[in-house]
């Protein structure tokens, strides 16, 4: 008896081991500018993050990156960060909304941010409506060239508190 309740014991500790590894993992982030992807990337990324956070990325990585940019080392890390179910999030400077491909992202399982860690809320339908906006928390919404916005989907834009921007 005394055996197979140290037996129990010892499996409730291991599972709760586990358990608040996969809490801590969940909550950890990894951080890597654009540059240092190909070389700092660590071998055990996945099994210690649950989300890969890309800083300082260049225009001509994402144009790279929506043109599904085959044999590129950063290209590659991404996609291995995505077959091991990392969230992906890459940080966007305000003055390259204008550069983004938009539509080609949105393809992408990609969630994108400021350096400061507003959410930037990308749109290419022909027309946007309310219930496109209604579900976006406040931050940055970067429209499509030629996206048209309802008069509801406008008043909640500023509902919202999101910063519109316009592409040309």
């Amino acid at each position: 008896m005394g055996q197979e309740l140290m037996q129990e014991r010892w499996i409730a500790e291991c599972v709760a081991q586990v358990i608040l590894r996969l809490q801590q993992r969940q909550l950890a982030e990894l951080v890597l500018s654009q540059r240092s992807l190909e070389t700092d990337w660590p071998a055990d990324a996945a099994l210690r993050h649950a989300t890969l956070r890309v800083t300082q990325t260049t225009p001509a990585f994402l144009r790279q990156l929506a043109a599904a940019g085959d044999g590129d080392a950063a290209f590659d890390r991404l996609r291995q960060a995505w077959r091991d179910g990392m969230r992906v999030v890459l940080e966007i400077e305000r003055s390259c909304f204008g550069l983004l491909p938009v539509a080609e992202l949105l393809r992408l399982p990609l969630k994108f941010s400021t350096h400061d860690r507003q959410p930037v809320h990308l749109l290419a339908r022909p027309v946007a409506g309310y219930a496109d906006i209604t579900s976006l928390p406040a931050g940055y919404l970067v429209l499509a060239r030629r996206v048209l916005l309802t008069a509801l989907a406008r008043d909640e834009i500023v509902k919202r508190g999101l910063q519109l921007y316009r592409q040309d």
